[in-house]
């Protein structure tokens, strides 16, 4: 089996890279099987949890937010905007000119 992280640079004394990456590297040697059911069982939870919604009486203030659901996709709305937002806003602070440092 090949190594992951073969390739990688790692810092000569395991110093801070080498710390900040040892929780990460037992990650590479779980089974896929475990993997498989961390997710299948994450979506049946969201699944579940969605389906109970339509049970719960929402006290709508607005008229749309009393719909099944909506907290859930304004959630996911609010994440995606966020997203894109701070690309652009982290695009306009650290792009610079191919020339930027021969100046």
């Amino acid at each position: 089996m090949s190594d992951p992280n073969q390739g990688t640079p790692q810092a000569p004394d395991g110093g801070i890279v080498g710390k900040l990456r040892a929780p990460w590297r037992s990650m590479l040697d779980e089974s896929p099987r475990a993997v498989r059911a961390f997710w299948v069982g994450s979506i049946v939870v969201l699944l579940l949890l969605a389906f109970a919604d339509l049970f719960v009486h929402h006290h709508a203030h607005f008229g749309i937010d009393g719909t099944p659901g909506f907290y859930s996709l304004y959630g996911l709305g609010a994440c995606i905007v966020m997203v894109i937002v701070s690309k652009f806003v982290v695009g306009l602070v650290l792009k610079r000119r191919d020339t930027y440092y021969d100046d």
